[in-house]
Parts: structure tokens; C-alpha cells; sequence
């Protein structure tokens, strides 16, 4: 590429670095709206980390709209995660959806102090909950069609450890395929989201080298997330470069922390409609 385009580049560049909130809020909001559930169901993992921002509630809410029923449940669960209260209505109303999104709405409930969906819990027990869906009787079946198959017994147990490391549900079966090409790759993840919950200087310097040294993408993703907790402004321009990456779940991922940490440590912008 010669001197003039990448002048070119940097020119047209320079309006999104301005505003890194701005660009990160519409990465998201474009994977909210994207019509493949996969990435929607990222888009809403990554939102839910950013905290109970006003903008967060009311992405999240929508979610809980979605035409997909996993993009509903790991909504909830999402919410239920992060202590979202100002979701506590949407929640409620969730409760009138199928068996599994019912069924998450009421646990995320119960974990904020609220037991709208003790019935919930109560028609499970007793086997009464009438689920048109099969949701409980399909996932046993589902589950020893697994273990018959030694092959998808391990793919399940790669999507259980993504879920486990970035939110409560699966990153994207691309996660997961990156994860079996990288055996250290979880161990890596697992020691990012570990160093988040107590960071120090040095955990934030190991979080933004992974950024561009690590090459696998889950490890990266998690690096992403964990920067949102231990990074600061400086740390902005590093996750910005991401929102051009390939691979959903960093994109959606470093799009999350550099609305966390502007939201969080630097002045609040009217990022969610367009600085207006």
C-alpha cells in the first residue's frame, strides 16, 4: 500500500478513533441487529458486560424481544448475571415466554431479590410446567445423543468452557473450534478472567499484550473482557484497533470494554445516539 492511501486510510480513520464510544456502541448495536442468531446471541454477551449502563438496559430489554429463543435466554441470563434491576420488569414479563426462557427469567430473578417466578421453579419440580417445546424432555434425549457420540461429547464440553469463561452461554461455535486447535488456549482465558477480578498494573500490561500477541481468538476475546474490568483510557486505542477484527466474538468483545471503560473513567458521552 503506498504513502497516499494509507494517508487516505488514516484521514477517514481519524472521525471513528475521535469518538471511540461512539464506534463501539454502533459495532454493537450492528451485531444486535445482525440476522445470524450466532451473532446476535455475542452481541448480547458482550452488552450484558459493559454493566447496567442506561444504554445497556434497554439493548437488553430488546434482546429479550428477539425472534430467537436463545437470543431471549442468554438475554436473561445475561441480566440475571449482572444484576441488571433496571431489566427487573422486562424479566417479569419474560415469564410468559417458553419453557427455557421462563425458566432463566425466574433464576435471574431470584438472584436480584425477586420471586415473581417461584411458580416457575415449583411447576418444574411437581413436572407440571406445560412446555410445547419439549425444552426438558429434548435435552435429555439431546444429551445422550452426545454421549453415544464421542465427537460431539467433546465438542459439548469445549461450548461448556466457553460459556463458563465469557458469560453463561457459548461464545460461538468459532470459539470453540479455536479452542481445540489450542490446547492452552482455555488455561489462557481462564487466567485473565482470574487476574479481572483482582487487577493490578501488571495484569492490565499482560491483558493488552494478548491483545495483539495472542493469536487465538477465544484467549484474545477474553483478554478483551478482561481489560473492560482492569484497563483504563490508555487502554482504549489497543481495543480499538480490534473493532476491525475478523472474528465476531472480538470484535463484539473489545467493543464491550471501550464502552466499560469510557463509561467508567472518562467523561460520559451521549455515545448510544450518536452524540446528540
Amino acid at each position: 500500500m503506498n504513502r497516499s492511501i494509507l494517508w487516505i486510510v488514516a484521514l477517514c480513520a481519524t472521525p471513528l478513533l475521535a469518538q471511540p464510544n461512539v464506534a463501539a456502541w454502533d459495532v454493537l448495536k450492528k451485531g444486535l441487529a445482525d440476522t445470524n442468531p450466532d451473532r446476535r446471541k455475542q452481541a448480547v454477551l458482550a452488552i450484558g458486560a459493559i454493566g447496567p449502563a442506561p444504554e445497556v438496559v434497554e439493548l437488553l430489554t430488546l434482546a429479550l424481544r428477539d425472534k430467537d429463543v436463545t437470543i431471549r435466554q442468554t438475554a436473561a441470563a445475561e441480566i440475571g448475571d449482572a444484576k441488571i434491576r433496571q431489566c427487573i420488569p422486562a424479566l417479569q414479563a419474560a415469564l410468559s415466554d417458553t419453557g427455557e426462557v421462563a425458566f432463566t427469567a425466574a433464576r435471574a430473578l431470584w438472584d436480584m431479590g425477586d420471586r415473581s417466578g417461584r411458580e416457575i421453579f415449583q411447576e418444574v419440580v411437581t413436572h407440571e410446567l406445560k412446555d410445547t417445546t419439549g425444552f426438558f424432555e429434548g435435552a435429555i434425549r439431546d444429551a445422550k445423543s452426545k454421549i453415544r457420540n464421542p465427537k460431539s461429547l467433546v465438542g459439548m464440553g469445549v461450548m461448556e468452557a466457553s460459556g463458563a469463561l465469557l458469560g453463561p452461554f457459548s461464545m460461538g461455535i468459532t470459539l470453540a473450534r479455536d479452542m481445540m486447535k489450542d490446547s492452552g488456549a482455555p488455561t489462557r482465558a481462564l487466567s485473565f478472567t482470574s487476574l479481572s477480578q483482582d487487577c493490578d498494573a501488571r495484569a492490565a500490561q499482560l491483558m493488552e499484550w494478548a491483545l495483539t500477541a495472542d493469536k487465538n481468538n477465544f484467549a484474545k476475546a477474553a483478554a478483551a473482557k478482561a481489560l473492560g474490568r482492569c484497563g483504563n483510557l490508555s487502554s482504549v486505542d489497543k481495543l480499538m484497533r480490534l473493532l476491525a477484527s475478523d472474528n465476531e466474538a472480538v470484535r463484539y468483545m473489545a467493543a464491550s470494554s471501550v464502552v466499560r471503560i469510557t463509561l467508567e473513567k472518562g467523561p460520559r458521552t451521549a455515545a448510544a445516539n450518536g452524540g446528540e
